[in-house]
């Protein structure tokens, strides 16, 4: 037989084991959006960086067109210089074209000022392409940063998962216990319904003896009163003839052997 005190720790075991899978399940859970959520966000901003990257490798194919463009223009610039001083050493041969070259200085003279302004505006664009740069570094740094908190989630997932693996093969030894435990039950409530059934057997036949033992005691009353009767009258009428047995207390007396022998039948299948 079991003992009921290992039976209800068992079941008090198998329902902590129990609610500790659902809470690592629900962690687990829980664990896994949380992780799939940041995967989202971390695959959007490498997107951004990507895109990011995209527009500055084309923001330097521009420059790098410019300053080729830039450079071109200060070549030509230095060769008209160079037809300009060549111009002024032959400013004699060449004084009808002085008005056309004072217009070409003034046009020179504009044009540097907008290359001037335009090289400003390149390196303003380089300084922001320098900064834009640095952010990318920082990014990908923080990237990495990122990647390594996952690995190291990751790695807790797994060892928590190896944990959950062994709880599960626990709680598998606890259901087999179970199942021992209520085929066992059952076998005890089977031998109970048993003992019932005989303790109710037993119950019958105790009330049938103790009505028969009543019946018993009765007649026997019936018995000792009808002797004492029966004394009086052969101690008190002397001369007289003696009375008749009555047939009713020969009735009597049969009967209540009778109800003994019946009595006897009955209790002995019983034993």
């Amino acid at each position: 037989m079991l003992d009921p005190a290992a039976v209800e720790r068992a079941r008090h075991a198998r329902a902590v084991g129990l609610e500790d899978i659902a809470e690592a399940k629900r962690q687990l859970r829980e664990a896994a959006k949380r992780m799939a959520e940041r995967e989202r966000k971390l695959a959007e901003r490498e997107d951004h960086l990507e895109a990011r990257v995209r527009r500055i490798a084309r923001r330097l194919e521009a420059r790098r067109q410019r300053q080729h463009r830039v450079d071109g223009l200060r070549g030509r610039l230095a060769e008209r210089e160079l037809l300009k001083g060549k111009q002024e050493r032959k400013e004699s041969q060449l004084a009808r074209d002085e008005a056309r070259v004072g217009r070409r200085d003034a046009e020179q003279q504009s044009k540097g000022t907008e290359l001037e302004r335009r090289e400003a505006d390149v390196r303003a664009r380089e300084a922001e392409l320098d900064r834009q740069g640095a952010d990318l570094d920082r990014l990908r740094t923080d990237t990495a940063q990122a990647q390594a908190r996952i690995d190291e989630r990751a790695a807790e997932l797994e060892e928590r998962e190896r944990e959950l693996v062994q709880r599960e093969e626990v709680v598998a030894g606890l259901e087999v216990r179970e199942r021992e435990t209520a085929a066992k039950e059952e076998e005890l409530a089977a031998l109970e319904r048993k003992l019932r059934r005989e303790g109710e057997r037993q119950q019958k036949t105790t009330e049938r003896l103790e009505r028969h033992a009543l019946d018993l005691a009765e007649r026997e009353r019936a018995l000792a009163r009808l002797g004492h009767s029966l004394l009086a009258r052969r101690d008190g009428a002397a001369g007289e003839p003696e009375a008749p047995v009555t047939k009713p207390a020969e009735v009597d007396f049969s009967a209540g052997l009778e109800a003994l022998s019946a009595a006897a039948k009955s209790i002995r299948p019983e034993r």
